[in-house]
């Protein structure tokens, strides 16, 4: 029975790990999304139209990244739950023991969200913005 709860302490921790990979991963690509859009619509878009377009795709493929990281990481909470039990049972310490030794303050998961709802504002402000230009002609 043991051996079976340790196989399903490594495939946690494994996943756990992953979520972390996929989580910077996602940031990453959030970044470069939201640096290619912003350069495409101050630097290569001449026309407000397009320059609305490309703030409403922005806004939309931030927000949706947002709401996804928001629920990877209620999972991924949730996961580490699990491996603590499963760490309780096993005499393990790992989850347990790295969290009792993280530096204490706000989580960098907290961080990230406020990036990404800082550039879903952004994306707010300049489709608000873009789209009062189009409609004034």
């Amino acid at each position: 029975m043991s051996g079976n709860r340790e196989v399903e302490y490594q495939q946690a921790v494994s996943y756990i790990q992953h979520m972390y990979d996929t989580r910077h991963q996602i940031f990453q690509f959030a970044v470069a999304l939201n640096s290619a859009l912003i350069a495409a619509i101050f630097q290569f878009v001449q026309v407000n139209t397009g320059r609305l377009a490309l703030a409403l795709l922005g806004g939309f493929v931030t927000l949706v990244i947002t709401l996804m990281a928001r629920r990877s990481r209620q999972y991924l909470v949730e996961l580490e739950k699990y491996a603590a039990e499963l760490e309780t049972g096993l005499g393990f310490g790992l989850v347990g023991t790295t969290a009792s030794r993280m530096p204490r303050g706000i989580d960098s998961t907290v961080y990230l969200h406020m990036i990404y709802w800082a550039l879903v504002l952004v994306w707010i402000g300049l489709s608000v913005f873009y789209g009062g230009l189009v409609l004034q002609h």
